[in-house]
């Protein structure tokens, strides 16, 4: 450590050399004050430099000895998924997937991703019976994490092998009728979210899409309506919820035009179609609250707003002509098991094919 040297500008000067042979300057305002600090530099250093020494025989270590802690590797694994990468989550799934990471260090952070056995998983699967939702969540993205470390060789065999874990554990959702719709319509009286109920009806939007979207997204002219973000908890995003690439226009039914004409006539004629009392953008929670007051009134406590989705797309595929890859870009679906799941039957329309069929030429009269 040199002596202390004063500047033009009054303060004093200290040079240092670090434990990496690289000379440093401390300031400070007195002579006894550039001392210290420059002890302290000098220390903060050697902690800094020792710290490098240690992660340059730990990184020598983990080649030469490939063992991964599960924490760290399924952090790893995750940070591939970010928002933005290929092939990476949404915003909303990820932090998802960052909460079942936490809950999953909780049995397994500090094991090694080579000792965890088949019987550890089982174990843990049965340990979270009481939740069963939940943990299916939670078991498939320990197996994405697991099929990851198979294909880096560090397994030779995907410990999740729980029987029927995969299937889906969720009860089937209840379907609901035209009556129903036309019950929850008579009790929405507030004209706003009457109108859009309707608009979810007439197009099968997420909820997110729906209250994304600004008068500049309807092309009255053209007859469409171009779904081009999202609205999410952590505010507006581009794309979908399949992914931020993916957008897509749909061709408006005549009374779903006539509905937004109406409304543009008098709200427009910019900014966002659904607005709060502040002349804002309607959230996806106001939405939420008010629809669950209105299906409470008419006793229909099961009904969930994303149902007027299913609706909407179940009375799509009925239409004469609409083929699956119709169906898949009206719902802005990716996945054909998804699409499918957005359809449904009931027994009126069972009778009614029922009563039109056609006996083949082979049957006896």
């Amino acid at each position: 450590m040199n002596k202390p040297q004063q500047l033009p500008s009054g303060n004093w000067r200290i040079r240092i050399t670090g434990p990496d042979g690289k000379r440093h300057s401390v300031w400070a305002t007195t002579p006894h004050k550039v001392k210290l600090a420059a002890k302290a530099e000098l220390g903060r250093l050697h902690v800094e430099h020792e710290a490098k020494l240690q992660a340059k025989v730990a990184a020598v270590e983990a080649r030469k000895n490939p063992r991964r802690r599960f924490d760290l590797y399924a952090e790893s694994y995750l940070h591939t998924r970010r928002p933005g990468e290929p092939y990476g989550y949404t915003q909303v799934v990820y932090r998802r997937r960052l909460n079942h990471l936490r809950i999953l260090n909780e049995t397994f952070g500090n094991m090694f991703v080579q000792d965890i056995t088949p019987q550890d998983v089982r174990d843990w699967w049965t340990s979270r019976s009481a939740t069963p939702a939940h943990r299916s969540s939670l078991y498939a993205f320990l197996r994405l994490v697991f099929g990851q470390a198979l294909d880096d060789e560090l397994i030779q065999r995907n410990p999740c092998r729980v029987k029927g874990a995969g299937r889906p554990s969720s009860r089937k959702r209840p379907t609901f009728t035209d009556e129903d719709v036309e019950k929850i319509l008579r009790t929405a009286t507030e004209p706003q979210m009457r109108i859009l109920l309707q608009v979810l009806m007439g197009t099968a939007l997420r909820i997110g899409e729906l209250v994304a979207l600004d008068w500049e997204h309807i092309e009255f002219l053209g007859r469409k309506l171009h779904v081009t973000r999202h609205l999410t908890p952590l505010g507006l995003r581009d794309g979908t919820k399949t992914g931020e690439e993916v957008t897509r226009s749909i061709d408006l039914p005549a009374w779903v035009l006539e509905l937004l004409e109406g409304w543009y006539a008098t709200t427009g004629p910019e900014g966002p179609i659904f607005v709060n009392t502040r002349g804002k953008r309607l959230s996806i929670d106001i939405v939420e609250r008010k629809f669950r007051a209105i299906r409470a009134s008419v006793g229909l406590d099961t009904m969930h707003l994303h149902d007027a989705r299913h609706m909407a797309l179940t009375r799509y595929a009925r239409q004469p002509g609409v083929t699956l890859a119709d169906f898949m870009a009206f719902g802005g679906h990716k996945s054909v098991a998804v699409a499918m799941g957005y359809q449904h039957t009931d027994e009126e329309r069972g009778a009614m094919h029922a009563a039109n069929a056609v006996a083949p030429r082979w049957v006896k009269s």
